[in-house]
């Protein structure tokens, strides 16, 4: 009810402007004479930009045509008009040329007396005439009050506007009368414009409503082009800026028709009900923009073409309003009544310019008129539209009220049902769970086996790796011990014949001589040497023994799961060390461990068990090409790297194998994912590598080609 009454209120107010408008308007109109001397005018056209000629010559010229028309229309043209007025110098000198038009661009009048130019008159943007040194809205200009056997009255017009000659000869006291009612008509129709937009501004504040802010402009929008098309662009103060009083008309025409597409739009609600339409209107508002630009760079006249054509988009607005009103949306009525009242006047505004209606203060004032009644239903349809959405929303909350009764009606009524259905359900989760806790267990198990049966299989292949290392020079020494056991022999046999010379033997010579023998034919030379061969190579075969055993060592270590400071290149050796026997039948392995690495936190012996899987796969990648032995390689290199900021360990390990294709490198790190042929692989080394370095905070990037080969890069932050 309350809304009901907020839209009397608004209604009876509008009707009380709209009547208080209508009485000004005929009390204007049936004071106002007429009294259009067009058929008195000759014209003619200068194409292109003015040129210096002289008037008094242009008097007598033959191509003047005579207008046949009450108010002569001259078009839209970027040419030069010139009219020629013959005044009687006896019945009209005194009294002023007065014409009705505001919107002439340039306008010159050129008085001739017998032939001689005796007056020149300027009234355009472009004279910065005083505003209150004027005589009326409209340029008006003095006949002289001189004795003149024959008296002309020549204007040079030119406008980026449509040139109406509405022209009179009427006392000064006429003109400022006729001045005076357009005054106070269109004081009357600013009051109403400003307040609708008061009026609309004051409900966006308090409703909040966009469509009242946007209404708001288009009032202001349409409101400004009607005082400009009369006259009373000096309102907004652009007297002071010929460049911009030049196109103010222009601006006007393009601001109120984007206005009144945005409007339209959204009061209406075209994407919804009318989507063609609304995507028509799209294509006006790109066109409105077009104009805009041609006045910004001074074509006029291509900009006010324009903007006639985008004015013919009103047109389908009356469709538009028709479907969204037969659609159930009831604002849609008080708009198309605004709109249709808009048209008409509109209509007869044009028809009057053309020359079809007579050209009086009825068709003249039409549009500010229907602009006026426009402004005032387009209230009342917003106000409409306010209470359609209430309506609207009251509806919906009424029928989500009723939806959320049915819904708890079901809700109840559903509740045992659910209890039951839940209950049993249970019952079946809980079997369910505890068949999958089973299952789980068991795959837990197997999971472990598999990792343990992986790890059996490293330490096995490692055992024998290390067994055949070891056996190489213990068989050497052992050999070795044999050769030095014979030498030692020979050696015992001459030390034996010396320890038994006696001192006082007078045979010592004889004996000597027998000694000396022996050594010849015992080779003492040549087992002296193979002595100290055999102890180097006894010596070297330790060596190789010892090594290999401490790089066992560093590899076992004991504290190999606990994090402590290592060194890369430490772990690195002792892992090649534990796999040069087994990598020497498959690959070439080349180390390039950098000199100056720090120490940093590890777990040494899971990082020994990352890069014996990764060093492993790289050697057996090599033996799926075609290279030989000599030709297979892989490299192992470490080296410090700074990156923003942050320093690293780098190992990178690359091979020249077969390479990988872009999928099987995506899943090499999956458990259980394995290229190798059934039984030779479980598919988890590099998902447990990958565990070991993300426990590390390592970064791992493969790069790999098919072909080309495979590189690891693991960085370690330090």
């Amino acid at each position: 009810m309350r809304e009901l009454r907020d839209l009397g209120w608004v209604t009876g107010r509008n009707s009380r402007g709209l009547l208080v408008l209508l009485g000004l308007f005929v009390w204007s109109t049936s004071l106002t004479g007429q009294g259009y001397i067009g058929k008195r005018l000759e014209s003619l056209t200068q194409e292109g930009a003015p040129a210096l000629i002289q008037v008094t010559d242009l008097v007598n010229s033959d191509q003047w045509e005579p207008r046949l028309e009450v108010v002569p229309n001259l078009g839209l043209s970027n040419n030069t008009q010139w009219l020629r007025l013959k005044v009687d110098p006896r019945t009209e000198n005194g009294q002023l040329i007065e014409i009705q038009n505001a919107g002439i661009d340039e306008l010159i009048c050129y008085m001739i007396c017998d032939g001689e130019m005796i007056a020149t008159y300027e009234r355009g943007v472009f004279h910065e005439t005083p505003i209150d040194s004027r005589i009326g809205t409209y340029p008006s200009f003095p006949i002289p009050l001189v004795e003149c056997g024959e008296m002309q009255a020549l204007f040079r017009l030119q406008s980026s506007k449509p040139l109406l000659i509405p022209m009179r000869i009427t006392g000064p006291r006429e003109v400022l009368r006729g001045a005076h009612e357009r005054d106070v008509l269109f004081a009357a129709y600013f009051g109403v414009i400003l307040v609708m937009l008061l009026y609309n501004l004051f409900l966006f504040l308090s409703v909040g409503d966009r469509s009242y802010l946007e209404y708001s402009i288009y009032i202001l929008m349409i409101g400004g082009t009607q005082l400009v098309l009369n006259g009373y662009a000096p309102v907004f103060g652009a007297e002071n800026w010929p460049w911009l009083n030049l196109r103010l008309t222009h601006f006007f025409g393009v601001f109120s028709g984007l206005t009144t597409i945005v409007f339209a739009q959204n009061f209406l609600r075209l994407s919804h009900y009318v989507p063609w339409l609304n995507k028509l209107l799209n294509v006006y508002f790109v066109l409105y923009l077009v104009a805009f630009v041609l006045a910004l760079f001074g074509l006029l006249v291509w900009s006010y073409r324009v903007i006639d054509f985008c004015a013919g988009a009103i047109f389908f607005l009356i469709p538009g309003a028709i479907v969204t009103m037969r659609k159930g949306y009831a604002p849609a009525r008080y708009f198309l009544i605004a709109f249709s009242v808009f048209i008409a006047a509109v209509i007869v505004f044009v028809l009057k310019d053309t020359g079809l209606i007579p050209y009086n203060q009825w068709t003249f004032f039409a549009l500010p008129l229907g602009s006026a009644f426009e402004v005032i239903l387009l209230s009342l349809a917003l106000a409409s539209r306010i209470n359609q959405l209430k309506k609207d929303g009251a509806k919906a909350r009424e029928e989500q009220l009723e939806l959320a009764q049915v819904n708890e009606k079901i809700v109840r009524d559903q509740n045992v049902v659910l209890e039951e259905r839940v209950t049993k359900r249970t019952s079946e989760l809980e079997e369910i769970n505890a068949t999958m806790q089973g299952t789980l267990n068991e795959l837990q198990s197997a999971q472990q086996q598999l990792i343990q049966s992986e790890k059996l299989a490293s330490i096995g292949q490692l055992t024998a790796g290390i067994a055949h290392e070891l056996n190489n020079p213990i068989n050497f020494v052992s050999s070795s011990a044999q050769s030095l056991r014979r030498d030692f022999e020979d050696l015992n046999a001459i030390v034996e014949a010396v320890k038994s010379l006696p001192v006082d033997d007078p045979n010592i010579a004889a004996r000597i001589q027998d000694i000396h023998a022996l050594l010849g034919q015992l080779d003492i030379d040549f087992t002296q040497q193979e002595i100290e061969e055999l102890l180097n190579g006894i010596e070297d075969g330790a060596n190789r023994t010892s090594e290999i055993v401490r790089g066992l060592r560093i590899f076992s270590r004991m504290d190999g799961d606990n994090f402590i400071q290592a060194d890369i290149n430490e772990l690195m050796n002792s892992t090649l060390v534990v796999l040069r026997s087994n990598l020497r039948s498959q690959s070439q392995v080349r180390s390039e461990l950098a000199s100056d690495l720090p120490q940093f936190s590890c777990q040494p012996g899971r990082l020994n068990q990352v890069f014996m899987n990764i060093i492993t796969n790289a050697a057996q990648a090599t033996e799926a090409t075609n290279l030989t032995l000599e030709e297979r390689e892989v490299v192992v290199s470490t080296l410090r790297v700074e990156s923003i900021g942050q320093s690293w360990i780098e190992v990178r390990i690359k091979d020249n194998g077969a390479g990988m294709e872009d999928a099987v490198k995506a899943q090499i790190f999956d458990p259980f994912f394995t290229t190798k042929p059934v039984g030779e692989g479980t598919g988890l080394g590099l998902s447990i590598v990958m565990g070991i370095l993300r426990d590390h905070n390592a970064e791992v990037d493969v790069q790999s080609k098919v072909g080309l080969g495979t590189e690891f890069i693991i960085r370690f932050p330090i």
